[in-house]
């Protein structure tokens, strides 16, 4: 979640309670109806479930395609993943995590790796460390949560041992922000994502224990990191990777290349130097992608929160990341539950409204690269399986549902998850109506022009006020992105 969206949330939710806390169990619980077989997303055992209505589901997310995952993100299981840690470190965890104004000031930085035992069953890493990770959501949570606020963190087991994995995983994310009242953002956006090609760590749900205490529901991910591009990109496995285009996240990324690659990208602002330096046509793809997603806060809807891969040749792609904001949340949290537009998203959300980038801005404003975009959401369409997503709603959602409701730290209720998952489940498809309505209004020239500027909905950032509209003049002082084109009173400086 954006930096700039959390005092939205923070200011429109209203602290909820939860019931008791549950029985732990060991290495983790069976889905309800979860069948027998092989092969499933983790190599575990993989099987039909029985989702709402009684219709058969497969609880296997790698039904479409995608690399295998690691057996630790088996679907048919919520595994409990329990970590031991001195009180004094611990204490030191929490001293962290309630430096609220560094957190503020300069951002997480500061937090560092902590010894910690890490046990999964019977299985145990001794040399394991726990880092805090989270900017906005991680200031959400400790300052209104008390003593149900919620660490998000990684474990990692290659610190002390440079060679050290865990099930082949060098690092396991436990992401569980406030607002995810579904407790499966993640969980779905990475197992759609993978599943059409799109690179993403695999993710499942899980339980975590803290010093042999149930400690709350979090989503077990992997994230974008030298295994997860290796799988992707085969042939380019080595490049440079920057979270926001600006940080760099793997010790490759510092080669001496590199950063001059990501100066010559930060510097593109026309077109031309743009698609010189950036995979417009492997990128226009994932945004498509964040788009079907509903995706409130990453390269779709913002301005920080995705990556950029170098590939070499082809330039740098766009890449997803932190896709906790996506289906239900708009519905949720702020004022474009499902009709969010694909092209001018910024318009209609909630104040403060997320910044378009430069790059989407010159493709956007370009009829050709526009237009590519809209072949593009017309194909992701064709991969986005209703029934399937809805189906892993329905059978996810049963399987953590009682977790949830003994999470002594979460901050939705049983309610509120139960109606977040409802939600979640019409977003999928009227998601999809709605962008089809999109693709229609593009290609076919069908679609209303509401406020009668003459230029139909699907091309107007504003179609209830007829002085807005693409080619119109800037109006100087008014504070309206008057022609469209993502800036306001640009001709007035």
């Amino acid at each position: 979640m954006g930096w700039g969206r959390w005092s939205v949330i923070a200011a429109s939710l209203v602290l909820a309670g939860c019931a008791s806390k549950g029985v732990a169990s060991d290495g983790g619980t069976r889905s309800p109806g979860g069948g027998g077989g092989s092969g499933g997303i983790g190599g575990g055992h993989a099987g039909a479930s029985t989702g709402a209505g009684g219709a058969l589901v497969d609880a296997s997310a790698q039904t479409g395609g995608g690399p295998p995952c690691s057996d630790l993100f088996d679907q048919n299981m919520v595994r409990t993943y329990s970590i031991d840690i001195d009180p004094s470190e611990w204490a030191r965890v929490m001293s962290e995590f309630n430096q609220l104004a560094t957190l503020v000031a300069s951002g997480n930085d500061f937090a560092v790796r902590h010894p910690v035992v890490f046990h999964l069953g019977s299985e145990t890493v001794s040399n394991a460390t726990l880092k805090l990770h989270g900017q906005s959501s991680w200031a959400q949570t400790a300052m209104l949560d008390g003593t149900r606020a919620k660490i998000q963190f990684d474990v990692s087991f290659h610190q002390s041992d440079p060679s050290g994995k865990f099930h082949g995983i060098e690092k396991l994310v436990f992401d569980m922000p406030r607002s995810d009242w579904t407790f499966m953002h993640d969980r779905l956006a990475h197992a759609w994502l993978r599943q059409v090609g799109i690179a993403a760590g695999c993710a499942a749900n899980a339980r975590v224990e803290i010093n042999g205490s149930y400690y709350g529901m979090f989503v077990a991910e992997e994230n974008t990191n030298k295994r997860v591009i290796a799988e992707f990109f085969p042939n380019n496995p080595s490049g440079g990777l920057w979270k926001g285009g600006i940080q760099p996240e793997t010790s490759l990324t510092l080669q001496a290349a590199n950063p001059s690659r990501q100066a010559t990208f930060a510097q593109a602002t026309d077109l031309a130097r743009i698609t010189a330096i950036v995979d417009l046509p492997s990128s226009v793809v994932e945004w498509a992608s964040e788009a079907l997603l509903n995706n409130a806060d990453g390269t779709y809807g913002g301005n920080h929160n995705f990556y950029i891969y170098d590939q070499g040749a082809k330039g740098f792609v766009y890449l997803p990341n932190d896709t906790d904001s996506t289906f239900d949340w708009l519905s949720l949290f702020d004022l474009t539950p499902f009709n969010d537009h694909p092209i001018y998203w910024w318009v209609g959300r909630a104040a403060p409204a997320p910044v378009p980038t430069g790059v989407w801005l010159a493709a956007m404003n370009d009829p050709t690269w526009r237009s590519k975009y809209v072949d593009a959401l017309a194909t992701q369409l064709g991969k986005w399986n209703v029934q399937q997503i809805q189906g892993w709603i329905d059978t996810w959602s049963q399987q953590i549902a009682a977790d949830v409701a003994a999470d002594p730290h979460t901050w939705a209720s049983p309610a509120q998850f139960q109606m977040a998952v409802s939600t979640a489940h019409d977003v999928v498809a009227e998601r999809a109506q709605f962008l089809q309505t999109f693709v229609d209004c593009e290609r076919n020239g069908s679609g209303a022009d509401q406020d009668g500027d003459g230029v139909r909905w699907c091309e107007d950032c504003n179609d209830s006020n007829r002085a807005v509209h693409p080619g119109a003049a800037e109006i100087c002082g008014n504070g309206i992105d008057d022609n469209c084109n993502g800036a306001v009173d640009e001709a007035c400086h």
